[in-house]
């Protein structure tokens, strides 16, 4: 007989009655997910990852008296290959670029949305990394600060100049994710990053910018 499979096995470590609460309750509404262990204890975090070898840890390294980011590290020093996904309230910037520098797959604040943990999750089993906007902002600004000048164009992925065209062309989010075949997410990952790059301010820019770049002729901007 085939034992069907218990879908996403999700280690949970936080010690905080109502976000435990919470994200329990929100898995247990997922048939594809299924809360293998849950850390209350920081001592118990080794033991635990070894007993029910998740495909995800959900972790926050945040809390006083709880897991901390020295924690973080050993932890990912001693399973490299373990997918971290980080769901905390940290609000310091230096902080959370030291998380992010141990490899970790996501990044997401206490007020993201349900749908955006489930993407996270997805990612993050899958190996992919996933952050929501306010760690993506904290990122840009790291890679392309304020100060620094223009960038060159040539700087733009394949996948950028892609989704450019199509935003020059006024596609929305959604008919852009669609017709990529892409999460809304990853196209706003990606929006934000171009508007970084080549430091756009306004809906009109877009199309400037496509049509100097060559990407769309001037004479069909209005298409």
């Amino acid at each position: 007989m085939m034992v069907e499979s218990p879908g996403i096995r999700i280690l949970l470590a936080d010690n905080q009655p109502l976000t435990v609460a919470g994200l329990q309750a929100f898995l247990a509404e997922r048939d594809d997910i299924h809360l293998a262990g849950h850390v209350s204890r920081p001592a118990a975090l080794t033991e635990c990852i070894n007993k029910h070898q998740p495909d995800v840890l959900m972790v926050d390294y945040n809390i006083p008296g709880f897991i901390t980011l020295a924690t973080l590290e050993q932890v990912a020093r001693e399973f490299p290959h373990l997918n971290i996904l980080i769901l905390s309230s940290d609000n310091n910037k230096a902080t959370i670029l030291r998380v992010l520098q141990l490899g970790i797959r996501g990044y997401l604040t206490k007020q993201c949305s349900k749908e955006e943990i489930w993407l996270a999750i997805q990612s993050a089993a899958r190996g992919e990394k996933f952050f929501c906007h306010k760690i993506l902002d904290i990122i840009m600004e790291e890679r392309f600060p304020a100060t620094e000048p223009d960038c060159d164009p040539a700087v733009l992925t394949e996948r950028e100049t892609e989704i450019l065209h199509l935003l020059a062309r006024g596609r929305s989010t959604r008919q852009i994710a669609d017709r990529l075949h892409l999460s809304p997410h990853t196209v706003q990952t990606h929006r934000k990053s171009i508007i970084r790059k080549l430091n756009i301010k306004s809906p009109t820019e877009f199309v400037i910018y496509a049509m100097n770049l060559g990407i769309i002729p001037a004479v069909r901007a209005g298409q």
